[in-house]
């Protein structure tokens, strides 16, 4: 099996090394993990796994290669925990989605008589589908670490994350780890831990002051209702009113368009003629050839009309264009005009001015040049877009100019997707993945990374690999599935 990146979640456990690796196939990212016990493939546990018959485990199969066997669990359009929440806080609802997601895996565990040492809490290893709100997680065979141990790994792992703006975050994580310090810590306890504090979020408590509002907002409610029924007469009126007028939507005159006429006009010739040669004022000319030929009027007349519309259509495209291009270029001049204000000297004296007349003359054509000069610049060959650019961030520019919106690399962590609340730059394109990739920026470097999309990112007709990060070059050739962009740096 190739290696498609390293890293990842890496557990030792007396002697047992927990090896990961990723992997890419035409439509599917893969996490590879491997221990060194070799895997009994007869055995309940691993028949169990390979079922994909566990709702939260993320599904897998085996592969073997040279004797060893590697067991590929499907990650795509996944992105795991230490990935989201690389810079990312934890808050209140985070945490309940993971430790409610856990008592759920370690129930399905329980029902498919599955040992839950087997589970891997390592954050790199559980997976979070964000479009659905769902968590996955890695069961493997062979691995054996103590679960109590390994949440609180994990509840160690989150509470420097945690948004400490959030008081419920950080009342349910403190709380959480606590209770792993205890002896004896059970999921019943986890349970109610979690749960209980769920209840309390969903009875906030109301200060003195909004119960006030809402009493005062009510009696001004009754208030309005009893004025109502003061005047039951113009209540009624105003009642009768409105049901006797109606809405009458404006009647639209309609026009016939020129075609539809042609058509029109058209069709009762055909129809003249073949009556006509039916009842044998057109002795000489049969019906069927009478109706071969209106057949071929009615042809000849549409192409001609499809003629006329695209060439106007065409007309109106070139006039709308020459209408963008007239506004750019008028803002382009409102912008310089102070720009060369600027650089207008001081009134100069007429004994300056005749000297200077003096000596455009002598230069003659020269002097003309490099007047022209300027302005050659100005309106010369077209440059790239964005050379020359002094400051600013770096951008990807699509490659299909007006189709897809400039995504500015502000941030030092900016994720790329279709889906807004979880992305920093949309690509609204069906090819893309909901989470698709990220842009790291270090030491004013940028790091491109897949975020194990469904098509896949490529960079100058390269796939990149799972767990790769491409050091970004300028102009470089980037895709986002079928969305095509420039990187300018």
């Amino acid at each position: 099996m190739e290696n498609k990146g390293g890293g990842g979640c890496a557990g030792r456990n007396g002697g047992i090394v927990m090896r990961t690796e990723f992997r890419r196939d035409v439509s599917h990212n893969y996490l590879i993990l491997q221990g060194e016990e070799k895997v009994d493939t007869s055995a309940y546990q691993v028949r169990m796994l390979l079922g994909n018959l566990i709702p939260s485990v993320l599904k897998c199969h085996l592969e073997s290669l040279d004797g060893q066997e590697y067991f590929c669990y499907d990650i795509t359009s996944r992105q795991s925990v230490s990935m989201l929440f690389e810079e990312k806080k934890f808050q209140a609802e985070d945490l309940r989605r993971i430790f409610e997601s856990f008592i759920h895996v370690m129930e399905d565990l329980t029902e498919f008589l599955m040992n839950p040492d087997q589970l891997v809490l390592q954050p790199e290893c559980i997976y979070m589908d964000i479009s659905a709100g769902k968590i996955y997680f890695c069961c493997l065979p062979g691995f054996h670490r103590e679960i109590q141990e390994q949440f609180r790994e994990l509840t160690e792992y989150i509470l420097p994350k945690l948004d400490h703006q959030d008081h419920q975050a950080v009342a349910l994580g403190y709380g959480i780890y606590r209770k792993t310090l205890e002896p004896g810590f059970q999921l019943e306890i986890l349970k109610e831990a979690v749960y209980h504090n769920e209840q309390n979020k969903a009875e906030p408590l109301t200060s003195d002051k909004e119960e006030m509002d809402r009493r005062s907002f009510k009696d001004k409610k009754d208030e309005i209702v009893d004025l109502d029924s003061l005047n039951p007469q113009d209540s009624r009126r105003n009642q009768k009113e409105e049901t006797e007028t109606p809405y009458q939507p404006e009647k639209k005159r309609k026009v016939l368009t020129g075609r539809q006429l042609f058509y029109g006009l058209g069709v009762l010739a055909v129809l003249g003629i073949m009556v006509a040669s039916f009842l044998g004022f057109i002795p000489w000319m049969p019906v069927e050839a009478a109706l071969a030929a209106g057949i071929g009027i009615l042809a000849g007349g549409a192409f001609i009309s499809w003629i006329i519309e695209r060439a106007k259509r065409k007309k109106e495209e070139t006039a709308s264009w020459r209408t963008v291009i007239k506004k750019k270029q008028d803002r382009k001049e409102e912008y310089q005009e102070p720009i060369k204000m600027e650089w207008e000297e001081e009134p100069e004296t007429e004994a300056e001015e005749q000297k200077k007349e003096k000596q455009n003359e002598t230069t003659g054509s020269q002097g003309t040049a490099l007047e022209k000069e300027p302005e050659e610049e100005l309106y010369g060959e077209t440059v790239l877009l964005f050379e020359g650019r002094k400051s600013g961030p770096s951008a990807f520019v699509s490659r299909e100019p007006g189709e897809l919106a400039t995504i500015f690399l502000e941030k030092d962590l900016t994720v790329i997707g279709k889906l807004a609340n979880a992305s920093d730059a949309v690509i609204p394109v069906p090819t893309v993945s909901r989470v698709h990739a990220r842009v790291r920026q270090r030491d004013g470097e940028y790091y491109l990374a897949d975020l194990n999309s469904r098509n896949g990112t490529a960079v100058n007709g390269t796939m990149l690999k799972g767990g790769e990060e491409y050091l970004l070059q300028d102009e470089d050739q980037v895709d986002f599935a079928q969305a095509r962009y420039v990187f300018v740096k």
